[in-house]
């Protein structure tokens, strides 16, 4: 009688953990009230099941359901898991090879007297570095294989890496990036991995910035780190002080002081994921790196290294609109303000879209026919034309002050750049030969583009990289598009509208389940990975989008089918800003 309230009782508290997931149907991080560029998701609080060893004579069902919550835990190389395997398997699973992160909304383990299986569609995947791949189509189906091994149950075939629901997977790991300087800026770019919790430490994530970037990031990133370079010690120790320190094999010896300062800068970034890291020592052979700036006692912080940044975090940003054909300047209460010159008089040429640089002194603008990407300074009475084209977006002016845009040209998209004094920029991008653009956003370290792109009859969000050519640094390469699924995490993602950086390492999209679906807000990493809605819960209907990266906030405009100007607040709370309005943009 205990043994069969047991199972039922640990199956239902399983099945409830799954139901809590399907409701929520997206995985959440906590609420959205800050955001930095360099801090992890905080963890969803909810009902913590502890794993457990298999009891004497448990079933099939009760051994697979065992096995899936032990591999939560990777105490001892996931000891307790290995325990619900026969012997040769446990020898042979390697949990570290990857993770596949399934959709438990409505899909349960299978099982009879005699064996048990799980048939769900797979939401992602975890590579052994913890690098995060959205899904798309693929559907993990295994047989377990369960024997009897002394009379007792176990599981001969087991998965080849973890099996984990997407609510194991948002309650036990924790998102880590690593820092990497771009190739074509001065600016860190990250390189988010996912780890337990209980591998989610300094030592983890200093080793694993040593190994380096992803393949896929590594053409867009630099890293002044010998190769071969690895922790002379067992560990990254955090002492009194919050003091971590980072001790590196002789590789490390010949750098420069430039590179050692940049790789204590890369370093630093990464280790201030972590609370109870405030400052960093490296050593190398028993003796302290001597660091350009570093403190008496040799430690850096962050603070040293904000050049490394691009993002800011004192100025109050300025909201920007069109009202009757007007740029107005938005305020945060009281009446809208013309901006001086052509642009905030009643001679401005129409426009379909806008971007301002940080400064707020020049714009991009597209015009009413979409065929003219057009160039205003703040005062002037003039604008100038960059380029014509056909099916112009909506521009954007990066960080280093260069001016974007796509167009149509034949079935597909054609990138246009121009450098900050007007000069074009040579892009080259493949890929887009065949895909039509219908919104972009520059990461604001100048290595990736967010785009939604219009692919199989649906608008989807897709991620490229941004490198210099391999035979000519002056030419940009964007290439390595890949398409992000988002609808098996939430169907209100399952049509991708807009897209803006919020930090370096996250984004805000506008999505809608149907073609006539309103259009509602989401944030999530760069990865696709924990995608959470922040509002608004009504029908308001939201169609575009203006973001601005930075360090201590989250800082976004969003334009309603009725023209209403909303700005962001706080999770759920979106307060209008102005009626009336065409565009908006937002800048320093």
């Amino acid at each position: 009688m205990t043994g069969e309230w047991s199972r039922r009782g640990f199956l239902g508290l399983l099945g409830g953990l799954g139901l809590m997931a399907g409701c929520a149907q997206v995985p959440t991080t906590g609420p959205v009230v800050r955001v930095q560029s360099s801090s992890s998701a905080p963890q969803r609080p909810g009902i913590d099941v502890a794993p457990q060893p298999p009891a004497r004579g448990a079933s099939p069902d009760l051994i697979l359901a065992g096995f899936l919550q032990a591999m939560t835990s990777a105490t001892d190389g996931y000891r307790l898991a290995r325990e619900y395997l026969t012997g040769s398997a446990a020898r042979d699973w390697d949990p570290q090879s990857e993770a596949v992160i399934y959709d438990a909304t409505q899909n349960k383990p299978v099982a009879t007297d005699r064996d048990a299986s799980l048939r769900a569609p797979v939401i992602a995947r975890l590579d052994r570095g913890g690098r995060y791949r959205a899904a798309g189509s693929d559907v993990f189906d295994h047989d377990f294989a369960m024997v009897r091994v002394d009379g007792q149950w176990r599981i001969s075939r087991p998965p080849r890496g973890l099996v984990l629901s997407q609510f194991t997977f948002t309650r036990n790991y924790r998102t880590i990036p690593l820092y990497f300087p771009g190739r074509r800026s001065a600016y860190l770019a990250p390189d988010l991995i996912h780890l337990p919790q209980a591998s989610a430490v300094p030592t983890t994530a200093v080793a694993s910035l040593l190994a380096g970037p992803n393949s896929w990031l590594a053409g867009s990133v630099d890293s002044v780190v010998p190769t071969g370079t690895r922790l002379s010690a067992n560990a990254v120790p955090v002492g009194q002080g919050a003091v971590a320190v980072v001790s590196l094999t002789s590789e490390v010896a010949p750098l420069t002081d430039a590179q050692r300062r940049q790789m204590a800068g890369q370093i630093a970034w990464t280790l201030s994921s972590f609370d109870g890291v405030s400052r960093v020592r490296l050593t190398s052979g028993g003796s302290n790196l001597s660091i350009p700036g570093a403190a008496e006692d040799d430690t850096v912080s962050t603070s040293l290294f904000t050049s490394m940044s691009p993002l800011m975090s004192s100025e109050i940003p300025a909201m920007m609109a069109t009202r009757g054909g007007r740029i107005v300047t938005v305020p945060d209460s009281g009446s809208p303000t013309a901006v001086p010159g052509l642009m905030g008089s009643d001679r401005a040429p129409r426009i379909s879209s806008m971007a301002v640089e940080r400064s707020g002194g020049r714009w991009a603008l597209v015009d009413a026919e979409a065929q003219s990407l057009l160039l205003w300074k703040t005062g002037s009475e003039r604008v100038d034309t960059l380029v014509r084209g056909t099916g112009l977006i909506r521009p954007q002016i990066a960080t280093d002050g260069s001016i974007w845009t796509i167009g149509r040209q034949g079935t597909g998209s054609r990138i246009h750049a121009f450098g900050e004094s007007g000069r074009p920029l040579s892009v080259q991008a493949p890929q887009l030969a065949g895909i039509v653009v219908l919104a972009f956003s520059l990461s604001p370290d100048l290595t990736r583009m967010a785009m939604v792109i219009r692919s199989r009859g649906r608008s989807r969000l897709a991620m490229a990289r941004i490198r210099p050519g391999a035979s000519d640094p002056q030419t940009i390469i964007v290439d390595g598009l890949s398409e992000l699924p988002l609808g098996i995490v939430d169907r209100g993602l399952t049509l991708i509208a807009d897209v803006g950086w919020v930090t370096t390492s996250s984004l805000i999209v506008l999505a809608r389940a149907t073609e006539d679906g309103p259009g509602s807000p989401y944030q999530l990493s760069l990865d696709g990975s924990g995608a959470t809605t922040i509002g608004p819960m009504s029908g308001t209907d939201m169609v575009s989008l203006a973001t601005l990266p930075r360090a201590d906030g989250l800082n976004a405009l969003v334009l309603t089918a009725d023209g209403e100007l909303l700005r962001y607040e706080d999770r759920y709370r979106w307060r209008r800003i102005l009626t009336g309005a065409g565009q908006a943009a937002i800048s320093f």
